[in-house]
């Protein structure tokens, strides 16, 4: 019994280990057949573009270089590294010889096709991720040609420079900053500071780029990306149009309303980012304090555009607006930023929550942006709870709507239409206050 005991033990034993072995067997020709998937449709995407755009080099082409890739890699990585060489050794000959009879060159379908055999490679390596982003993004890119190429066209010498300034200040004048606070109180991080500056001036500039680019289209456009910017600049702008065309007086409330509305948008959204590392509070009681103020201004602003929508709409001013990259705008707001996170943090060590939040909202008749940056900042330092973030950007937003409306006013001198203007303003700020007493009572944070 004993002997036919073992003998069991050893058939069931070989028995699992063939299973096993059949196992990996299967699992290594599905690995197989997924390489060999994933390197033919990266292939495939990045050569059915090249294919509608008409050039010599397509589908087939991209789906061998590709293919190419993964099964050289999957025989040696030394075979790989050898067929890439003789891949661009082949680019190189195609081109000369194209240069040889006039024929215009193909630099980017040739780099293209260079880049998709080495993603090939990468699908060979395991690395799928990497390898399908890259496709994604080079696809993009050559089917943005003509877009990306109008977008750049309409870039001024000043805005190059700015980006580089970009590059310079985050690149080389932030490492060099202390990450460390430099006062007894803790309340001045030079780097944090730095940072803050880095991400607002990115994302301004990139609202001022969208700016310039769509803002020729119509005055709506600039008033809704110019309230991204600078509030204050779009109201300024709204004035000049009814100071220089009666006849806009009826559609000019829309466009107002609209820039009120990317306004409060911005705000709630520089709290929301600065805030988030402290948790998801402050962002939901910002939501609940500016939420209501923004879905009434879109409110108000589609009422009057059902009542105007048959008035003609003139093409845009040039926004009075400078780039906020400029060495001057990154400096000002820096040093205002500084001032701001200064006089605030004393304020509020000193007078407490009420101290900080009169810094904050007098800060907002300045920047409304910094002041934002400043209350999320605060509250990712501890130093605020949530309930005293909303409150204090709504009154931030509450003192930008009041600016807004008494610098059109002071522009345009239409004492009828500055009234509605600041009617509107005042119901957003009546619903605002009606939403922050509602968060302090009835929603614990």
């Amino acid at each position: 019994m004993a002997i036919v005991g073992a003998m069991a033990s050893r058939g069931s034993l070989r028995y699992n280990e063939g299973k096993q072995q059949r196992r990996q067997i299967i699992d290594t020709a599905l690995i197989l057949a997924e390489k060999i998937a994933a390197a033919a449709g990266v292939g495939l995407l990045i050569g059915l573009e090249r294919e509608w755009a008409h050039k010599e080099a397509g589908v087939r082409s991209f789906a061998i270089a590709a293919l190419l890739g993964t099964v050289a890699w999957l025989v040696s990585p030394y075979l790989a590294l050898i067929q890439a060489a003789v891949i661009v050794a082949v680019i190189i000959v195609v081109n000369v010889y194209s240069i040889s009879k006039q024929i215009p060159l193909e630099i980017t379908t040739s780099l293209a096709l260079a880049i998709t055999n080495m993603l090939g490679i990468l699908i060979g390596a395991g690395d799928f991720f990497a390898a399908f982003t890259c496709a994604i993004l080079i696809t993009a890119l050559l089917s943005w040609k003509t877009e990306i190429v109008e977008f750049t066209s309409k870039l001024t010498p000043v805005e190059i420079r700015g980006i580089l300034l970009m590059a310079f200040i985050a690149v080389v004048v932030y490492p060099l900053l202390p990450n460390a606070y430099i006062d007894p109180w803790h309340i001045i991080n030079p780097r944090a500071i730095w940072l803050t500056v880095i991400i607002v001036s990115a994302l301004n500039f990139i609202n001022y780029v969208l700016l310039r680019q769509f803002g020729a289209r119509g005055i709506r456009y600039s008033a809704i990306l110019g309230g991204l910017v600078n509030s204050a600049a779009t109201s300024l702008l709204l004035g000049q149009e009814v100071k220089n065309d009666a006849d806009l007086v009826s559609t000019i409330p829309i466009d107002f309303m609209l820039s009120d509305v990317a306004m409060i948008v911005r705000n709630g959204v520089l709290v929301a980012i600065f805030s988030w590392l402290a948790g998801p509070q402050a962002s939901i009681a910002t939501l609940v304090a500016l939420g209501p103020m923004a879905l009434a201004a879109t409110l108000i602003a589609l009422v009057l555009f059902l009542r105007a929508r048959k008035a003609s709409h003139p093409p845009a001013q040039t926004m009075p607006l400078k780039s906020p990259l400029a060495l001057r705008s990154v400096l000002e707001f820096g040093v205002l930023f500084f001032a701001l996170t200064a006089i605030g943090g004393a304020a509020q060590r000193i007078l407490g929550a009420l101290g900080f939040l009169v810094v904050a909202v007098l800060g907002a008749l300045a920047s409304a942006a910094a002041s934002s940056v400043l209350i999320g900042s605060q509250v990712r330092m501890h130093f605020i709870g949530a309930q005293a973030a909303a409150i204090t950007i709504y009154l931030a937003t509450a003192a930008g709507l009041i600016e807004n409306v008494v610098i059109f006013y002071s522009v345009t001198r239409n004492r009828s239409l500055g009234l509605w203007l600041a009617l509107y303003s005042a119901l957003l700020i009546v619903v605002g206050a009606l939403a922050v007493g509602a968060l302090v009572l009835f929603v614990p944070l």
